[in-house]
Parts: C-alpha cells; sequence; structure tokens
C-alpha cells in the first residue's frame, strides 16, 4: 500500500477509546483517495496493539509512508509503533500528527524515527507529502504546517493557513475503520477550527487557530444521509464541542432534517454550553431528532467558574438542563475534578450541584480528572497556578485518574474529597 494510518492507543483499553472511529485520519484518507493512493487504516484502540503481531504485519505488509495520530495519553505508544516501523524498514516514511505532536512538535521532530510532524489540519500536508515522497512531486521545504530534521537541526516551515470551506474536503472515509466496534460509528462534523471562549484546561486554540468555520447545512445533511444509506450506523452523533456555536446553523439544519425523507425518525446527540441554547431551539432540535446532548458544566461553584475562565452562571446551568428536560431532550452534565482555585468548601459546592441536577432528571452525571494537557494554560502556567502534576509520563494524562494537586488541597485531601463526592453524588465508576 501506499498509506498506512494508525490511531495510536491509549494505555489502558476503555469504553470511551472506541467511542467513535477517528475522524482526522478518515479525512485525511478520504484525501489521499480521492488523488489516487491506495490507502489502508488501523485503529488500535479497537483493533488492539500487540507489538510482535504489529511486527509481522509490517513484515508482510510494506506501506511506504506511516501516518500515525496521537493525543498526550498515546504519544508515547505512536512513538513505540514507529519505532518497530523503522526497525522492521528503515525506509517507510514516518509522519506523525495529532493535538499532541502539534502543540509539541520541536519534540516529536527530534524523535529519530520520526521523520515528519504534520502542524494542525493533516488533510492536505499529508497530501503533499505523499505527493513528494511517493511521485517524486514538489520539495520539503515548501510544503507548509509540518517540521523535520535536515542536517541535525528541526526545520519548521511556515504555517499552513486554515482549510476556510471544510465542504471542499470529500466525506471522511469511515469505511476504513471497523464500524460495528464503536459505540457511536456515525459521528459527523458540521464545523471545524478554534474556538470563541478561552477555557483555561482547554487546549483546542493551541491546536486550531482561528475563527472556527461551519459548513453548509445542506451538506451536512447529505453525508448524513450518506452514512445512513452506507448503513455505516443508525444513529448520529454530532462531533463538535460546540454544537450550537452556529445558531442560524442548527435551525436551518434542523429544519433540514425534518424534512428529509431519508433520514425518518433519526436520533441523533450533540453536546454544547448552556449559554448557547435557550428552550425555543432546543424544541427545533428535538423536533428534528435530538435525542441527547451533553453539557460541559465542569464546576458547581461560581468563583470556580470564574477562575477557570468558563464564562458561564449557575443559573445557566440549571436553566439549559430544565429546558433540554422539558422538552425529552435526555441530559449529560460533565465536571472536572479538582480545579486550581478548589477549596474544600467549593468542591462541596460542586457535589451539591451535581445532586441537584440528577434530581432535576439529568440522565448522566460525568466526572473527569483535570488534566494539564500541553497548550493549555494550565500547563503553561502551572507553577503560579500552584500545581503539582503528579504523572510521571505523558501516558498517565487520561483525565480518568489524579493528575494533579492544587495550593490549597493535597494528594490525601483530594483523594478523601473525591470519595465523598462519589459517594454522596452516587456516582460509579466509568471508563467513559
Amino acid at each position: 500500500m501506499d498509506v498506512l494510518l494508525i490511531n495510536a492507543p491509549v494505555k489502558e483499553m476503555s469504553q470511551h477509546a472506541s467511542f467513535a472511529p477517528p475522524l482526522g485520519l478518515a479525512y485525511i484518507a478520504a484525501v489521499l483517495i480521492q488523488a489516487g493512493y491506495s490507502v489502508s487504516a488501523i485503529d488500535f484502540n479497537v483493533s488492539h496493539f500487540h507489538p510482535i503481531q504489529w511486527k509481522r504485519f509490517l513484515e508482510k505488509e510494506t506501506p511506504r509512508i506511516l501516518g500515525i495520530s496521537t493525543h498526550t495519553e498515546t504519544y508515547l505508544n505512536g512513538l513505540r509503533i514507529a519505532r518497530i516501523a523503522k526497525q522492521v524498514n528503515p525506509e517507510t516514511k514516518v509522519i506523525m500528527g495529532g493535538p499532541h505532536a502539534t502543540v509539541l512538535y520541536q519534540d516529536a521532530a527530534r524523535e529519530k524515527d520520526v521523520d515528519v510532524v504534520v502542524r494542525g489540519e493533516g488533510e492536505y500536508p499529508m497530501l503533499e507529502l505523499a505527493d513528494y515522497f511517493i511521485r517524486n512531486q514538489g520539495s520539503l521545504d515548501k510544503i507548509k504546517g509540518i517540521a523535520y530534521r535536515e542536517d541535525g537541526t528541526i526545520k519548521t516551515n511556515p504555517e499552513r493557513p486554515f482549510l476556510q470551506e471544510p465542504d471542499e474536503l470529500p466525506f471522511p472515509a469511515r469505511d476504513l475503520f471497523p464500524l460495528s466496534r464503536y459505540h457511536s460509528p456515525g459521528n459527523i462534523l458540521i464545523s471545524r477550527g478554534g474556538c470563541p471562549y478561552r477555557c483555561r484546561f482547554c487546549a483546542v486554540n493551541s491546536i486550531w487557530q482561528g475563527q472556527r468555520r461551519s459548513r453548509r447545512p445542506e451538506k451536512v445533511l447529505e453525508e448524513i444521509i450518506y452514512v445512513l444509506q452506507h448503513g455505516q450506523a443508525r444513529e448520529i452523533a454530532f462531533a463538535d464541542d460546540t454544537f450550537t456555536l452556529n445558531r442560524e446553523l442548527v435551525v436551518e439544519l434542523c429544519r433540514l432534517l425534518k424534512g428529509a425523507r431519508e433520514t425518518g425518525r433519526l436520533r441523533w446527540t450533540c453536546s454544547s454550553r448552556v449559554d448557547l441554547v435557550d428552550r425555543e431551539l432546543l424544541q427545533k432540535m428535538r423536533e428534528a431528532g435530538c435525542g441527547g446532548i451533553q453539557f460541559g458544566i465542569e464546576a458547581g461553584s461560581q468563583k470556580i467558574l470564574n477562575s477557570i475562565g468558563k464564562r458561564i452562571t449557575l443559573e445557566q446551568v440549571k436553566y439549559a438542563v430544565s429546558a433540554a428536560l422539558s422538552t425529552g431532550i435526555e441530559v449529560t452534565c460533565s465536571f472536572m475534578f479538582p480545579h486550581p482555585e478548589d477549596t474544600a468548601e467549593t468542591i462541596r459546592e460542586q457535589k451539591q450541584l451535581m445532586k441537584g441536577l440528577m434530581d432535576m432528571g439529568a440522565t448522566l452525571v460525568l466526572l473527569a480528572f483535570t488534566t494539564p494537557f500541553p497548550g493549555t494554560y494550565y500547563y503553561q502556567h502551572a507553577d503560579e497556578l500552584g500545581i503539582n502534576i503528579l504523572a510521571k509520563d505523558w501516558s498517565e494524562y487520561d483525565a480518568k485518574h489524579l493528575v494533579i494537586t492544587t495550593k490549597h488541597l493535597p494528594e490525601e485531601k483530594l483523594e478523601s474529597l473525591l470519595e465523598e463526592l462519589v459517594n454522596d453524588v452516587g456516582m460509579r465508576q466509568s471508563t467513559r
């Protein structure tokens, strides 16, 4: 094959790791296939990574380019995959991308088993790299958005302007992945790019710089119909972090979904912010098939919400949850623990809010552990915020266990408060 695309696996397999196929790789694959390249893909979060089997696979198959996508937790496994590939065939060109490699691209480019690092959007850089390495077209130093080693030094090419018209891309090649093994195989984006908000725990604007760019609702509907008619999924999960960021787009998409014969009684889910919904919009969404929405609330104290840059109020939280439930939409509320300014008092305020939302009828309340991912304000200002990072290596940046202590709360106290919160709210451990 010409190109083999790999989604590097997490340290410990979980339901969350196999939630949905990797859209980024699926888009890259679609662009390469459209250009005439033979492409295969492996998501090691559903296929499971075994070093000996991986070596045997590479001895049988000989990809000319190996593209590896990593986030922080999977970065070390991505390097391990690259190392074995180079041992089997040093001529294989290893290209690494994804959130972690984008933010810490110089570190990734120094790795001896990585030939090129792609920063940010990967579709067109990968196409130009395939043209260069396989068809001997173009020049490496002219490919924007990449970093690589040359004569022992790191070369960083100029940044690539972000794609302004997302609909110029072909639909992602989901069929390269074993869709039946995912919890939500029908994941679809209605936009791509940065975020107008500046939450201190989020790295999105270090990865996706610039304004968020919306797709045309007609094109989104066309993709939904394609997914349904090709048996790729029976439900749709919109993958945008903030589905209702562009209200006009959502209203028009809902109108199209209601009027489309091909979508039938389609059920779909999404995620959004509590300050970007209202009862009227939620009713339109419900009538168009929305069955579930997840709100990222993160904290239960107004003081903490202000300190993390969330820019929402507790009143907005309660209104949004109540409004969604009143339309018949199931609600999931996600929180984080702990925040840099947390005290025992603010954590107990969070506990009370979580209990209150469950009493209101929220279907699920989730708790993730605050993790200072590279590119976040927390990572860049850990010392001044009083954050002490407990993780020993990147594989522990999984948001599934206590990764930090804070200036007010040592590890022992945090563990005690966590136990109190989980028990009093009535939560159970989840891998999602």
